[in-house]
Order: structure tokens, then sequence, then C-alpha cells
């Protein structure tokens, strides 16, 4: 779901929640008590290397429920571009408040990955630490690529251990992978993918001390322990960021700002809300849209945003936007934007978002598309005219996109009828 009351802020087009890590224990509470699968990530400037490298890990990572800054580089970028993050939230630290709050709550937790042994002592001194504690199950599969691996024995093995949270240490980029890949199997309420965190736990990598985290040397810390194998990485980050950083400097302060009162302007057409943003998309207007957006989306609508009048687009209203755009690929709906200003196609472009969103020069053309998507889709369920009745017919459709043709189905019967002949006009 879409959190209107929780902002987002862009570093280099991943979508980092602004939140402390109270506010990130409170929020997976309530992912917890929603239901459903929630995928988090605690990303640092490696999976910020890999997703720009990599479009899968990229639409991965923007599809993810909530993502939050693990490492300072994160935050410091954060500031750089005007827009600061309120505080690292470390994947270790993470995982110790939820175990103290899990056995509080008494939910259950499964360890999948790190070393048998090391999983096994990380469970041990989660216990010690924090009495009560549910952990309902661990595995640690072979080390192998993500394609030999077998899925089905892990993906029973958490099945029948039935946790609330799942904490998968495969590391970056394979954990998002693997969470992604099985994510409408999953019956798992929030997963999280932790890294070294269960390495760290186990007492194998010691923690920096607590002045050299305060002040964002943790890295230097974990460096000096694996000098061969960090050292060449912080290399790549750091030749990764001199590369894309600034070029998504200039182009996000390039942008033109409007004096004009920002404005949001909601038409539907059909089973499509057009949105028109009209001026600087922030403060109260951007709640606006998040809150538009959302109704949209619960409504099983398409999203046609038309951009020709937009202005400044600020880090929190492109992650708003980045997390819209997930949120409307989980649901299979489409989202486009209409008619880019040059500046917006540079920040897109820079932020390396240009193939993540559909886009089109005109609005009458995004509007057009959306309304053939729906019929193509309406009339793969529906039989032609005069078509003689068979005694037994064996379908075999997923459920959620029978679903989804149901909402389209009530939407349109709910839409007034001057929406419908716009919608047809279009064809």
């Amino acid at each position: 779901m879409l959190d209107v009351s929780c902002s987002t802020v862009a570093v280099l087009g991943i979508p980092f929640h602004n939140v402390t890590l109270d506010e990130t224990v409170a929020l997976i509470e309530a992912h917890i008590r929603e239901g459903g699968f929630h995928q988090v990530a605690t990303a640092n400037v490696d999976f910020l290397r890999n997703a720009l490298q990599d479009e899968n890990l990229r639409n991965i990572l923007c599809s993810c429920e909530m993502i939050v800054p693990d490492g300072m580089p994160v935050v410091w970028m954060s500031q750089l571009i005007g827009t600061p993050l309120k505080e690292r939230v470390a994947g270790i630290d993470l995982v110790e408040r939820l175990a103290e709050v899990s056995a509080r709550r008494g939910y259950g937790i499964f360890l999948l990955g790190a070393s048998e042994s090391r999983s096994q002592r990380a469970a041990k001194v989660l216990r010690q630490r924090y009495p009560g504690l549910r952990i309902v199950g661990r595995y640690s599969p072979d080390p192998q690529p993500l394609e030999n691996m077998d899925h089905e024995g892990i993906l029973r093995r958490i099945e029948e251990a039935k946790p609330e949270i799942l904490l998968v240490a495969f590391g970056n980029p394979k954990q998002e992978q693997w969470l992604a890949m099985h994510r409408d199997r999953l019956k798992v309420r929030v997963c999280i993918g932790v890294g070294g965190t269960l390495d760290s736990l186990s007492g194998t990598m010691r923690r920096a001390p607590l002045w050299m985290r305060r002040n964002g040397l943790e890295w230097l810390h974990r460096t000096m322990q694996e000098p061969k194998r960090l050292t060449a990485r912080y290399l790549a980050d750091a030749a990764c960021l001199l590369r894309h950083l600034p070029g998504y400097l200039v182009a996000g302060a390039a942008q033109p700002k409007q004096p004009r009162k920002p404005t949001i302007v909601v038409q539907q057409v059909g089973n499509t809300k057009l949105i028109s943003m009209i001026g600087d998309l922030k403060g109260s207007t951007l709640t606006e849209f998040d809150i538009c957006s959302l109704d949209a989306c619960k409504r099983g609508m398409n999203i046609v945003l038309d951009m020709s009048r937009i202005g400044y687009l600020g880090p929190e209203s492109l992650g708003s936007l980045i997390r819209l755009g997930g949120l409307m690929r989980r649901r299979r709906e489409q989202l486009w934007l209409a008619e880019l200003p040059a500046h917006l196609s540079r920040v897109l472009r820079y932020g390396q978002l240009h193939k993540y969103f559909m886009t089109t020069t005109m609005v009458s053309d995004a509007l057009y598309r959306t309304a053939k998507a729906e019929r193509r889709l309406l009339a793969t369920f529906t039989p032609p005219w005069g078509m003689e009745r068979q005694e037994t017919v064996h379908l075999d459709v997923r459920v959620e996109l029978l679903q989804g043709v149901c909402r389209r189905i009530l939407t349109a019967e709910e839409t007034k009828r001057p929406a419908l002949v716009q919608a047809d006009l279009l064809v």
C-alpha cells in the first residue's frame, strides 16, 4: 500500500523512505497487521551501484514496499540534493529492534541464508538477548547461483514454519532477486534482505565502536576486517558515484521553479484517471497527488499523468512518483507520463529512470493506449457471441488476474456515461 503519511527521497533514482529506526519498526508492524506480502530493502551505496548497472534490479528495488538507508553515504547524498534523510537505518540495528518487538508481540522469525554455523550462532545470540523470541525456522542453502537453487524446498520449509518475518541473508542483489521471484508465493507478511547481518550477530564480523558509527565511519572499520574484499568494492562504489552523481545533482538543480500556486486537476476517462499537475509538485499538493493516485490504485484504474505544465520535481516528488510506479506494476495497471518537458526528461535520464516509466509525447496517445489495453484484456475473457456452450470447460487462470478483471468490470459499470463516450472517441 502507498503510505501517504511517509515521504520518500529519491537518491540516484531509488526512493528511500525518510524514516527513523523507530518509525521503520512501526511501519513494519503495520505491514504485519495489514497482512499480505511486503518486501523491505536495507540499501547502501553498493545497492545503488548495482541498480544503476542492472535495470531488473532497479525495478525490483523500486517495487519494494519500503527501502531504508543502510549507509551514511546515502544520507550524505540526500543532504547534497537538498532533502536530507532523517537518519541511517542499519540492517543489524533493525534486526535487533525487530527481535525485541517480536519477543513481546509473539511474531515468528525465519532466518534464511548465511552459513549453518553463523546462522545457528546468530539465532542463539538473538534468543539470549531477547528471551521469548520465536525463531520458528532456519535454513542455510549451499552457496550457488540463483537458477540452481532448490526453490521449492526452501519455500516448503518457510511455509511449514509460518513466520511473520523472513530475514534473507543472501547478499545483494541475490536476496532481493530471490524475494521478488517468489513474492506471489511467499506466505510471509514482511520479508527483509539483511545482507551480512547474521554474520555480524554471530560474532564473525565485529561492529565498529559507537563513535565510529555516529560519525559514519563504520565502513572503515569493516574494511580493516576484510581489506581484500571490501577495498575493491568500496572503490567501485566511489567510482560509480563520481560518474553518476554530478549529472544527477545538476539536472535536479537546473529545473525551473514556478512561483504560481501548484494545482492538481483530476479527470476520469473510462477506467483511466487523468491527473494534470500544474506548477511545482510539493507540500500539500504532493499529498493530494498521493491520495488521488492511491484512490485510483484501489479502484483498479490506470493512471495518465499530464506533465506538460509541471515545474520543479524535487527529490520527495520524484520519490513519490517512483513508488507509484512500483505499486502500479505490482497491481498490473498502467502508469503513463505524458508530455514530459525537457528538464524532467533530463532528471529521469540521469537517475536512470527513463526506461522505468512508460512515456509518450501526447496525453491523447496515453489515453488511447490504456483504453486499448483494457479492451484487449476484457476480450481475453469474453467469449464471442453465439459460441455454443461446452459441457465442460477447463480454465487455468491466475486468481490475481481474475480479481483485476472483476475490478475493471465493476469500475466500468460505475463510470458515468459521458466518460465512457470520451474513451470510445479516442479509438
